[in-house]
């Protein structure tokens, strides 16, 4: 890629202003990709697809993600004719009764799966990834494997270290112990979570860096000065052989880019920057 193209990319990424015209409409679509996986399937009615992408969601959540986030990143690709395919990991979310019994092979598994529904519905077509948290580890993960499949990835928030990430979460660590000892435990966070041994141990054993050198699409990492979450977005930049390559910071955004708060614009923001990034790079 020419300094020209790299400058003009960043210029366009890091334009804040969304245009005033009003949102093409959209069609959702109940999907399953897999015996057990469900997902959402958005198009814009009528247009044809030029890419595609894979929304993945982060730890015990489900497929529109917190304040409807996938929701609305899968409508705004839908508008620029990318077809957007969020799904729900077995084991985790509402649906499962807030009971977390999943694994990260098994996370890994399901993108998979999204991936290989992708490819047969569009072949030929190129694909992106976006990951939340958790989710942006399984994506890590999912290029690892299949470096040649993934075009374009963007990360939010991600986590890397699965192990640092769970068992150094002081918050957790009561219920870790009584779930590793006993079975299962419960943790009261946005909802009362019940972890269980398999989905402790299940995390366990991964290095989503060293597979990285063989990915050599976009990629494009977004975290919060505010994360809570260990910042591993250069450490991923220098692991990968992305080109373009970029981390945007948001300042004063947490985990969730406050996407609850009303008042605040951060959600908004990555949720213009995946699109954007998207639209260049697919």
């Amino acid at each position: 890629m020419t300094a020209l193209r790299v400058a003009g990319l960043l210029s366009f990424l890091l334009a804040s202003v969304a245009t005033s015209a009003s949102p093409p409409a959209v069609e959702e679509v109940e999907v399953e990709v897999a015996p057990g996986v469900k997902g959402t399937l958005t198009t814009r009615p009528g247009s044809s697809v030029d890419a595609c992408v894979i929304l993945l969601h982060g730890w015990a959540s489900q497929r529109d993600e917190v304040g409807d986030l996938f929701k609305r990143v899968a409508s705004g690709l839908a508008g620029r004719q990318i077809a957007a395919l969020r799904i729900d990991f077995r084991g985790e979310g509402e649906r499962n009764g807030h009971r977390l019994t999943s694994t990260f092979a098994g996370r890994v598994a399901d993108a998979e799966a999204a991936l290989t529904f992708m490819q047969q519905r569009h072949p030929e077509t190129r694909i992106g990834v976006v990951g939340f948290s958790l989710g942006g580890a399984t994506s890590l993960a999912l290029v690892g494997r299949h470096p040649e499949a993934v075009d374009s990835l963007v990360l939010w928030s991600t986590s890397a270290d699965l192990v640092v990430d769970f068992f150094a979460d002081e918050a957790l660590q009561p219920a870790i112990r009584e779930a590793l000892e006993t079975g299962e435990a419960t943790h009261q966070s946005w909802a009362t979570l019940t972890l269980t041994r398999e989905h402790l141990t299940g995390m366990m054993g991964y290095d989503l860096f060293t597979p990285l050198a063989d990915y050599e699409g976009a990629l494009l990492a977004i975290r919060g000065t505010d994360d809570d979450v260990t910042n591993y977005d250069s450490r991923i930049l220098q692991a990968a052989n992305a080109n373009p390559a970029e981390a945007v910071t948001i300042s004063h955004a947490d985990h969730i880019f406050n996407t609850l708060d009303p008042a605040s614009t951060h959600d908004e923001r990555a949720i213009d920057l995946t699109v954007r990034w998207f639209t260049e790079t697919l």
